[in-house]
């Protein structure tokens, strides 16, 4: 995996974790109502969700999920409903909400859902398929694939935390969260029929 190779794999694993999905919005969320500091367990639960789901897919998961019907729709079913629960939470952004939330969603949350989440599940399967190394050793190939994902992710998601963060700071009427919250919970609709088209 050198050359273009590598540098087509690193663009592709930007471009999919930097893009809008359920994990950015949710961090966004959190950077806006708990703060950058707040934020670092909900990221630490996804990083090590999403890293676990690239082991899996490196190793073969992702065709038993592509070639199942049953397994895809059981998959997008489970992850329609937790985007429907996600939108609510994110439609509640407001300069009331205090960090003791009981709302918050921590390490184990974070973790779990990224086995539902639908985009998350894209972006490990696309890039097992398109980009995974040519290693001879299976371990190292999918080590590799999946720690090179995980570490430009890093960033990703340290940035909407900072916008959530920021926006905080600007947006301090009430009326103006309530419009945020309320753009969030349309664009996690929109996400949830984009699983069905």
């Amino acid at each position: 995996m050198l050359g273009y190779n590598l540098a087509g794999y690193l663009i592709f694993a930007f471009v999919t974790s930097i893009t809008p999905g359920p994990n950015n919005f949710l961090l966004f969320s959190y950077g806006k109502n708990y703060g950058f500091k707040d934020s670092g367990k909900l990221m630490a639960g996804i990083l090590a969700g999403f890293f676990v789901m690239l082991l899996a897919t490196g190793y073969g998961i992702a065709e038993i999920i592509t070639q199942n019907p049953v397994a895809e729709l059981i998959l997008k079913v489970l992850g329609s409903a937790w985007l429907l629960y996600l939108a609510f939470v994110l439609s509640k952004l407001g300069s009331e909400i205090t960090s003791d939330n009981a709302a918050k969603i921590g390490f184990g949350k974070g973790f779990l859902m990224q086995f539902i989440n639908f985009k998350a599940w894209i972006m490990a399967i696309s890039g097992a398929s398109a980009f995974m190394p040519t290693y001879a050793n299976i371990h190292l190939k999918v080590f590799v694939f999946a720690i090179l994902f995980a570490l430009v992710g890093i960033p990703c998601m340290i940035s909407w935390v900072f916008l959530g963060d920021t926006i905080s700071r600007i947006l301090k009427s009430e009326r103006a969260n309530r419009m945020l919250g309320y753009t969030l919970f349309i664009l996690m609709i929109i996400s949830i029929v984009m699983i069905w088209i």
